[in-house]
């Protein structure tokens, strides 16, 4: 066996060794989702719980440490029943307490309140543990914390497993094929993402093109000292690329240059067709925009949820007027409709894309009522039909951009990844919407001037 086949064998080991066992991983993440289930149960039963006298019948406490004061360090075990509509329900708690009643004798019992949840009264638990009056103020701000923090924890135990399992797929994968003792030598470096794209005007290639179907330009063309892997200016008698290492075959055509060098080659010798839609919606620069907004909007809309969950209650902590059950509620519910507007708008961006006409515009004057007084304000409105017969619209209160920007019988296409629109033919246009930022652009510009994204052109 080779030093490389050892190297991966080795590598292969250490992955293996740093996989979580299943038994262990699956008990992970049973106490971790008993912990927010706890947490959230106890909130629950705190804001919409009833109140019922029921009976403690097994109470036992344990002593953690000896070292501390009287009646502290103790675990309670407890064990209670109560009637609801003449049906007996149990329940059974274990808990860190300062409290040291005297354990009870068996047959003996006790009398103790008990918090359920009317419509599903197996979830209960002893008032002192999920009302808000007898939890103390440490206890709420825990049980509304841990939640996340416990959530937080089992995705990273989850995430780890499963780069685990991914880096040992990969290692074997390595390994198999240092192995292999008659592997055929690899005949060079896969067409990737990026090579699939015309150097010239960036449109997208199909598999084995020799020509771009969109500007004409020759793709097995060779380009003077640029490297065909990574777009890098190359010496001209070197044999390798001094940027990715990628061998430099004399013989072999070269299908792009890097993004930004293969958009910015465009020249007067293969002028943009500015009569059509563009095929850059596919570049991998867009694409990555694409991916960045969308990890934006899914932070924003945490963020939407996480304040008023979490500032409402403090709130109400801290605040006499504003009693806390009612600010938990208050902030609950705007963070549910946070929650839900924001899982929409990233439903929609996921929607494929359309094309239609604009088949009308027109602008309406409103009146909105502000501080006990009343002004006026112009709605620009453009109608769409789409291909497929259905209404769309485009709303804009003050801003006239979009509804300057589309005639009537304009052909469009929107991009949801972005909720924008791009018109058909840009001929006659001085200027160009960017499909990234929304910025208007001199239509010269091959790259919006704000956010530096390739404009579809």
């Amino acid at each position: 066996m080779t030093k490389m086949t050892k190297k991966n064998s080795n590598e292969y080991t250490k992955k293996k060794k740093n996989k979580i066992p299943l038994p262990i991983f699956i008990m992970i993440c049973a106490v971790l989702l008993f912990a927010i289930y706890t947490s959230i149960s106890t909130l629950i039963l705190a804001i919409w719980g009833e109140s019922i006298l029921g009976t403690v019948d097994n109470y036992s406490t344990r002593i953690e440490s000896t070292k501390a004061e009287g009646n502290r360090s103790r675990t309670v075990f407890k064990g209670y029943w109560f009637l609801v509509d003449g049906k007996e329900y149990r329940g059974y708690v274990a808990y860190a307490s300062d409290e040291a009643w005297p354990n009870l004798a068996e047959g003996e019992t006790r009398s103790e309140y008990i918090r359920y949840l009317e419509i599903f009264p197996y979830i209960n638990k002893p008032a002192a543990l999920s009302d808000f009056k007898r939890m103390g103020e440490a206890s709420i701000l825990y049980h509304i914390f841990a939640p996340f923090g416990f959530f937080f924890l089992l995705r990273l135990v989850i995430r780890g497993n499963r780069g685990a399992k991914k880096k040992q797929k990969k290692a074997t994968r390595k390994t198999t094929t240092a192995i292999a003792p008659n592997a055929p030598p690899p005949i060079g470096p896969g067409r990737s993402e990026i090579n699939m794209f015309c150097y010239n005007c960036g449109n997208k290639l199909p598999e084995g093109a020799l020509f771009c179907a969109n500007c004409g330009t020759q793709v097995g063309q060779d380009q003077a000292n640029i490297c065909g892997t990574c777009g890098t200016e190359i010496p001209q008698d070197a044999s390798f690329c001094i940027n990715c290492g990628a061998a430099v075959n004399k013989g072999e055509t070269h299908s792009i240059q890097t993004r930004s060098k293969g958009v910015q080659a465009r020249s007067d010798k293969h002028p943009t067709n500015l009569v059509g839609f563009s095929e850059l919606y596919n570049h991998p620069e867009i694409l990555e925009a694409a991916r960045s907004n969308r990890k934006s909007s899914i932070l924003f809309m945490w963020i939407l949820v996480i304040v008023p969950l979490i500032g409402f209650p403090i709130a109400g902590l801290l605040m006499d007027d504003f009693p806390f059950g009612e600010s938990l509620v208050i902030g609950t519910g705007i963070a549910l409709v946070m929650l839900i507007i924001n899982l929409l708008a990233l439903r929609r961006s996921k929607k494929p894309m359309w094309e239609g006409v604009v088949t009308n515009k027109f602008t309406k004057e409103k009146y909105e009522h502000k501080d006990d007084s009343s002004s006026t304000y112009t709605e620009y409105t453009v109608a769409i039909t789409t291909d497929t017969g259905k209404k769309k619209t485009i709303v804009a209160r003050r801003n006239r951009e979009m509804y300057d920007y589309l005639s009537v019988g304009d052909r469009v296409r929107y991009h949801p990844k972005f909720g924008t629109y791009e018109k058909y033919d840009k001929s006659k246009d001085h200027i160009i919407y960017c499909n990234v930022c929304s910025m208007m652009n001199q239509i010269q510009n091959d790259r919006c001037k704000r956010c530096n994204n390739l404009l579809f052109k």
